[in-house]
């Protein structure tokens, strides 16, 4: 039987969510493989299965992420997280994938919100106070895929974007574009409250397969949740 396969990119010397992220995964899938994708310099990660080391602009941290992903050679089923996030339960990307080829995140919540065109002090006017949900449907912090190839697509399309979506937005910027281009059916999606619940939406924690905690304001609910998450 094949093993479950995670994977997840991340550098800098603050790997402590990660951590929590490959804790959680061992807590619920022990005998699945874990690939970390990372650069040369930063900290081993205990529990990995695979550490796979790329050369990037970490300035471009979005097309250092799709090309890390787009060169790991994944031949199989997996599932691609973003660090600041825990598992819940078990988890198979290969019955997932019985029917699709890609499965994309699907925004569930904030959809109303406006986008903020000046977001770290860089130029994105061109969506300024649009609706998120309009401006990205879709997230990158859970991915599916029969294979890594779709990652060589969507690496593409960030490399030839506008300098500001190599440094931040590019991932969901080719996912709205590359999920426009599938047409034949082999295209699925996955609520955000599922599988990227955010922690403070209660209704849906109990049920959810991952929690995402994005942003800095979160990160002491990561720290809480992994607790009682170990202590189960």
């Amino acid at each position: 039987m094949n093993k479950s396969i995670f994977c997840f990119f991340h550098i800098g010397s603050d790997s402590s969510c990660p951590q929590m992220l490959v804790d959680s995964i061992r807590k619920f899938n022990p005998n699945s493989e874990i690939v970390y994708c990372t650069d040369r310099h930063s900290p081993n990660i205990n529990g990995v299965t695979h550490r796979l080391e790329f050369d990037g602009n970490p300035h471009e941290i979005m097309t250092f992420r799709l090309n890390s992903f787009a060169s790991s050679g994944i031949g199989g089923p997996a599932i691609y997280l973003d660090t600041d996030m825990l598992c819940l339960r078990s988890f198979d990307p290969e019955k997932f994938l019985e029917s699709k080829d890609l499965y994309i995140c699907e925004r569930s919540f904030g959809g109303d919100a406006l986008f903020n065109g000046n977001f770290r002090g860089m130029n994105y006017l061109e969506y300024d106070q649009m609706p998120l949900g309009k401006v990205y449907p879709y997230l990158a912090c859970t991915t599916i895929t029969r294979n890594s190839e779709v990652w060589i697509e969507l690496a593409d399309v960030c490399d030839g974007l506008s300098e500001k979506f190599r440094i931040w937005y590019g991932d969901q910027e080719a996912l709205k574009i590359v999920a426009k281009r599938k047409s034949n059916g082999q295209l699925g999606f996955i609520p955000e409250h599922t599988y990227a619940c955010l922690p403070e939406n209660m209704n849906y924690v109990s049920q959810a397969t991952f929690l995402h905690f994005k942003g800095p304001a979160r990160k002491g609910l990561m720290i809480d949740f992994y607790k009682k998450i170990m202590e189960l």
